[in-house]
């Protein structure tokens, strides 16, 4: 694995950034189905150090882009999360 990206573990409320880390992220497509039809797909799954910070549903920051964690399998010595990416100026909107 290539721990090349910057990841920012963003906190819920306001969006600023917590703590960085590096990861190996890569381009992979998984779909996740919910109640009442909603289908959300994954674009991405990062490879990333264990860190306690990294929760389902909370967010992260690559480049200028901003996911949400669907889904976390932690590993002997890793993690992998599966991302999908909120809206442009998602945080913005969420601010307001």
């Amino acid at each position: 694995m290539f721990y090349d990206k910057k990841l920012e573990i963003l906190d819920v409320t306001h969006f600023n950034s917590v703590m960085l880390v590096t990861a190996d992220v890569q381009p992979n497509r998984k779909s996740f189905s919910f109640e009442d039809g909603y289908i959300l797909e994954t674009t991405y799954r990062a490879f990333c150090p264990m860190e306690s910070l990294l929760q389902l549903n909370g967010y992260v920051r690559i480049g200028k882009d901003i996911f949400i964690i669907l889904d976390k399998k932690e590993w002997s010595d890793y993690m992998e999360l599966y991302l999908y990416r909120c809206k442009q100026h998602f945080a913005m909107e969420v601010k307001e």
